[in-house]
């Protein structure tokens, strides 16, 4: 192997990516080897994958970090807690200024930035002995990327060919930054444009509604935009206002909080108090998806640049990104698939190749089935090992994908685990629970019997490319393979996918699926479709609720036996509940 690049992300959902020849030849996360959803760490069993299988690391050219901030070091180590305030977190600097100055204790900013920059100091000596010791290559081909970077850069194989484009990131927070602007002009680099301090981020708001909803910041606001159609407006319009009043775009066209971090529990606790909690959670959509096609408008009318591509987590709201598809200034659009700090891996990759001058090399991302596959003799193995045929009949069908059309058509529901698995948070049908999108009844079984979701979330579908006009309003013709934005849908759409679109507002977020990426998941929907005449399947992730994506054989038993599947298409084999 020559030429390879990691881009190693160790912090939520750590992951490594490896760009091979400028193709991204292998991208994972951590979590789909140790069973612990979003795990924060290193990467260790991934990057020991990598090392046994795809590339040794003295063939290594360079491993690149996500992060330059020694925080991210500490928080990797556990050294020291830093104390989250809803999404937000306070620096040393708020800890010196809010803490000590308020407990007036005898410190001095200047003493404290003083002894912050020595023990920074250690830090960074301390951080690359200990990458020294996880990647196992010498200190001249480790480097650190900053974490904004390491975002913008994911989107630039797949943006080299719009000429001049716009990359916005937006997230939380990452090296203190929570949104950039970056410009490409030249085709071989980016210049940021505008940054913001992580004091003024909209992703510390939406995260501050989700756990005052209840619910897990910085995990579950996608059930909030998910929440949010089925609020009405004239209900949350008057929260909505108040959340105006403290979080806008300025007129340097960047985000501007009135308060800190530290006070968003109790001032948005204050402000969404006795409220039902659909309207908050459509008050705060309706301030994203605004903020953002403001912020989006500005930096296009300076520029006059209209090709735009959106990485960071606030661009996971797939909602927000349709709203930016939608700004009829906008011409071209990529959303970065799997936007949020997974992805990061693969920009600090791309970063590298970029900084030692091989942007000319790099070749766009296409398919996500960038992860571990089985063989036949694999699957066996874990077949005997699991015991499965005293609970189950194991059959090889002549076409197991005929045989995985027949039942979705008869109206079953089908597990399958085939091939490589895909990249990021989004199932796209190698590991993927599947279902007739028609059926409604498969909604409550597919949620009580297998996914325990919560009842108010969608669904997706799967869509023939060649069938994708037909369910989906489109009139820019984007390219949506990887469900990271939605569509408003056609009539068409509404009866025979019924099951796979957003119930109350009739959206869709569609996988468009193309036979020369996964010829055999093709091969299931248009068999399907010879059948019913559908052009899709209803899709969603193989899991159990609260765990991650099935990764191996092993995994995808342990899940049909822990959940009311009765059918698991095994590479070629396919089980059936005795």
């Amino acid at each position: 192997m020559n030429n390879v690049y990691l881009g190693i992300h160790y912090g939520h959902n750590a992951t490594v990516a490896v760009v091979q020849e400028g193709e991204l030849v292998f991208c994972q996360s951590e979590e789909r080897f140790n069973r612990i959803k979003n795990s924060t760490g290193f990467p260790r069993e991934t990057l020991k994958y990598v090392y046994d299988n795809i590339c040794p690391p003295e063939k290594v050219e360079r491993a690149i970090l996500f992060q330059k901030s020694t925080r991210g070091y500490l928080y990797l180590k556990q050294h020291y807690f830093e104390p989250f305030q809803y999404g937000g977190y306070l620096s040393p600097e708020d800890i010196c200024k809010e803490r000590f100055f308020s407990s007036h204790l005898h410190w001095n900013i200047s003493q404290f930035s003083s002894r912050l920059k020595e023990r920074n100091a250690e830090l960074r000596h301390e951080a690359l002995s200990y990458f020294l010791d996880e990647l196992g290559v010498s200190s001249e081909k480790i480097d650190f990327c900053d974490h904004h970077q390491a975002h913008a850069y994911s989107t630039f194989a797949n943006i080299h060919g719009f000429g001049e484009c716009l990359v916005f990131t937006l997230d939380g927070v990452g090296d203190d930054i929570c949104a950039t602007v970056s410009k490409m002009t030249g085709g071989s680099k980016l210049e940021v444009v505008s940054q913001v301090n992580h004091y003024h981020s909209l992703g510390y708001y939406y995260s501050a509604i989700t756990a005052l909803m209840g619910m897990k910041s910085g995990e579950h606001e996608f059930k909030v935009m998910g929440l949010a159609p089925y609020a009405s407006r004239k209900y949350y319009l008057p929260i909505l206002e108040r959340m105006r009043e403290l979080l806008k775009i300025n007129e340097c066209g960047e985000f501007e909080s009135a308060i800190p971090p530290s006070a968003l529990r109790d001032k948005l606790g204050s402000i969404i108090k006795y409220q039902r909690f659909d309207n908050i959670a459509g008050a705060i959509q309706e301030l994203t998806e605004e903020l953002i096609v403001d912020w989006i408008n500005f930096w296009m009318r300076k520029t006059a640049i209209h090709n735009v591509a959106l990485a960071g987590g606030v661009f996971m709201n797939v909602k927000a990104c349709q709203k930016v598809m939608e700004i009829p200034e906008v011409e071209r659009v990529f959303v970065m698939p799997s936007a949020a700090d997974e992805s990061t891996a693969i920009g600090a990759a791309f970063w590298g190749m970029i900084q030692d001058g091989r942007s000319g090399d790099l070749k766009p991302i296409q398919d996500l089935y960038l992860g571990l596959d089985f063989s036949d003799e694999e699957i066996e193995k874990a077949l005997e090992k699991s015991r499965v045929s005293e609970r189950y009949e194991i059959s090889k069908p002549g076409n197991i994908n005929h045989a995985v059309a027949r039942l979705l058509a008869s109206n079953e529901v089908v597990a399958r685990c085939s091939g490589r698995m895909e990249f990021g948070a989004r199932a796209l049908g190698n590991r993927s629970i599947l279902a007739n999108p028609k059926s409604s009844e498969n909604i409550e079984l597919i949620n009580a019997a297998i996914k325990n979701r919560d009842f108010w979330m969608p669904f997706t579908p799967s869509i023939l490319d060649v069938d994708m006009s037909r369910y989906i309003q489109n009139p820019k013709n984007v390219f949506a393979p990887y469900m990271c934005l939605t569509f408003d849908s056609t009539e068409e759409a509404q009866r025979d996918l019924k099951a796979a679109i957003h119930p109350r507002d009739k959206t869709v977020r569609p996988q468009c699926v193309l036979q020369e990426w996964n010829p055999d998941y093709y091969e299931v929907i248009s068999e399907f479709k010879n059948i019913t005449g559908i052009g899709g399947v209803l899709n969603t992730s193989f899991n159990l609720h609260g765990e991650p994506n099935v990764c191996t054989p092993e995994d995808a038993i342990h899940t049909v036996d822990h959940s009311g599947l009765k059918y698991l298409a095994l590479g070629h084999y396919l089980l059936e509940e005795k």
